[in-house]
């Protein structure tokens, strides 16, 4: 399948022809560009990547409630050090993600393009 790069915005489209204009931006037609079958195949890739960056940052939330009531349970000195630590170590993780996908946003517009949304929201 084609994939189509709005010039102004960066919006990706899949399909045999763009769309009339930008979802995103509201651009017209004329604004998008095929990308050649290598460009499209780094923004697939680059897609899924995100993807599974989401699933774990997700996954991670999820369980840092469960380290934050540990901590809130206020048990023994042992339970509590390893749910900070815990927490400590998920905080590293979503850091660690982070930097990632802007170090490469940084690289290369197809990377940016697909990190759009991860850098700036919390899930």
């Amino acid at each position: 399948m084609k994939m189509w790069r709005c010039e102004v915005c960066g919006y990706l489209h899949e399909g045999e022809e763009p769309p009339d204009f930008c979802p995103k931006c509201g651009a017209p037609k004329e604004k998008f560009v095929l990308l050649d079958e290598e460009e499209a195949e780094m923004m697939r890739d680059s897609l899924a990547t995100r993807e599974k960056y989401r699933q774990i940052y997700q996954h991670l939330e999820s369980i840092s409630r469960i380290t934050q009531e540990g901590i809130d349970l206020n048990l023994d000195e042992g339970c509590n050090e390893i749910f900070s630590q815990t927490k400590a170590d998920i905080e590293n993780i979503h850091n660690k993600i982070k930097e990632e996908l802007a170090g490469h946003a940084s690289e290369c517009i197809w990377v940016k393009v697909a990190s759009d949304g991860l850098l700036d929201e919390s899930f």
